[in-house]
């Protein structure tokens, strides 16, 4: 549980970083950044052996 919880902060944290990065301003814009990043870090972490 706690490798989950850690892919989906690492995930939201570099979203919202690249969101920024290409030069995405509003809100709105890194929110989506921060959700996709969630939805990555997920996806990953389910691919890991348990």
């Amino acid at each position: 549980m706690h490798t989950i919880i850690a892919f989906l902060f690492a995930g939201a944290l570099s979203g919202g970083i690249i969101a920024f990065a290409l030069d995405m301003k509003t809100p709105k814009e890194i929110l989506q950044g921060v959700v996709g990043g969630i939805i990555a870090g997920f996806l990953m972490a389910m691919m890991l052996p348990r």
